[in-house]
């Protein structure tokens, strides 16, 4: 019998960004993230609260179309101090890891 095929093994994530600093996201105030990327009711997270900031990282990382809308979304420092929160499927944290030594030793 085949393996099943799983959504995660071939959803098309963007790829990570050539840098860290290129993730100029917002680290405080609120935003209103897409429906292409959080397709809730109530879409807007307060920046300013770790929790949320890892919500929304999660979700960017997962759902974005392209890289450009990640480097909107996300900030390159704070991702760092939460990058072993977010749940992530395998080949996103694995293509971020790879791109980024520096989020693994922090995690």
């Amino acid at each position: 019998m085949p393996a099943a095929r799983r959504y995660a093994d071939h959803h098309p994530y963007p790829e990570p960004p050539a840098r860290l600093s290129d993730l100029t996201g917002p680290t405080a105030g609120t935003i209103e993230l897409p429906q292409s990327i959080d397709w809730r009711p109530g879409r807007t997270c307060d920046m300013s609260s770790g929790v949320a900031r890892r919500i929304v990282y999660e979700r960017t990382l997962r759902e974005a179309a392209s890289t450009e809308e990640v480097c909107r979304y996300v900030d390159g420092e704070a991702l760092v101090e939460v990058w072993g929160g977010p749940w992530l499927p395998e080949r996103v944290r694995k293509s971020w890891d790879d791109r980024f030594p520096e989020l693994t030793r922090a995690a």
